[in-house]
């Protein structure tokens, strides 16, 4: 006697349906603190900010190509660099470089940092990619060759990649003229390389707006 044999995946169909229903995948950068200088440096360049003036002192420090590099890989704080001192009559500080003196940082009253919104454009223009991917993947998962987990995982990966190419196609409004002079290059999102290595993606759990 044969015997037919129904095969049943809509249990494992439901179940990873259930998954996509209670995750989510956020994507950009992630720190503990709200005040955080990586989440200042992102939230500066995605929605600009006007008449930046310091909170302390009189003077904002603007680094040169001649500034040291901190342990965290941005321009070293001018009261931690040796020997620096204000040159007489100068808007500089600089540091003793045999008979002159090397300048390391600009002094200036006020600036002002243009949006670049790199993060909200990367998202409009891959938001028809993204929801073919979401398709596609339903499709997979119904058909048994992709799992939940695996479908957020490679939208995650897409939508990260999509942030990091955006940043560094970013050309417009350019650095100042002092800022393309210490980095060598006119890309206004692209330095030392800090926000595009700390861009990340995520699945978390739970309803989110």
């Amino acid at each position: 006697m044969t015997e037919l044999r129904i095969d049943n995946k809509w249990p494992q169909i439901f179940k990873q349906f259930d998954i996509l229903n209670r995750s989510y995948v956020a994507i950009g950068f992630f720190s503990s603190s709200e005040d955080s200088k990586l989440l200042t440096i992102v939230r500066a360049n995605e929605y600009g900010a006007p008449h930046i003036q310091p909170k302390n002192g009189e003077w904002l420090t603007i680094p040169t190509k001649d500034t040291p590099m901190g342990a965290d890989g941005g321009p070293m704080p001018a009261r931690e660099i040796p020997g620096l001192f204000r040159p007489k009559g100068k808007n500089v500080l600089a540091v003793p470089n045999g008979n002159k003196f090397k300048i390391v940082y600009i002094l200036v009253k006020e600036v002002t940092i243009p949006p670049r919104p790199f993060i909200r454009t990367a998202k409009i223009q891959n938001e028809k990619k993204y929801q073919r991917m979401v398709m596609n993947g339903i499709g997979q998962i119904i058909d048994g060759s992709m799992t939940a987990k695996e479908l957020l995982t490679i939208l995650g990966e897409t939508a990260k990649n999509d942030i990091r190419r955006q940043m560094i196609a970013w050309s417009d409004p350019a650095n100042a003229p002092a800022t393309i002079d210490r980095k060598g290059t006119n890309n206004p999102l692209v330095d030392k390389g800090i926000l595009t290595r700390n861009v990340e993606c995520r699945i978390l759990e739970g309803w989110h707006e």
